[in-house]
């Protein structure tokens, strides 16, 4: 005999502002590492991310390479070996504790 169905959480209203509170809090956050040229001359965005709370997921700008790493700074760690001038720069703010 199959175990009977769990009754629903809520109303269908209460129900959707829980899986939105769900989304808003483990939402992954974006970034892109930037390339400064000279000094305050040029720069440009080489690669964008997403970070969530088990790494971190880079896609290059040339759109040939992809790649999973640790977190946000690590990719950036890694691509700045190459002697290049990089920013980490967040797009998307932390979330707040207060926030609903």
């Amino acid at each position: 005999m199959p175990a009977p169905m769990p009754e629903p959480l809520g109303t269908p209203d209460e129900f959707h502002r829980m899986l939105v509170e769900l989304v808003h809090e483990f939402a992954p956050r974006r970034f892109a590492i930037c390339e400064e040229h000279g000094d305050r001359v040029d720069g440009e965005v080489v690669a964008w991310g997403m970070a969530f709370a088990e790494g971190a997921l880079l896609r290059c700008d040339d759109q040939t390479s992809t790649g999973h790493f640790t977190s946000a700074e690590s990719a950036l760690r890694l691509f700045a070996r190459t002697g290049r001038r990089l920013r980490l720069i967040w797009i998307d703010a932390l979330p707040s504790a207060t926030s609903p």
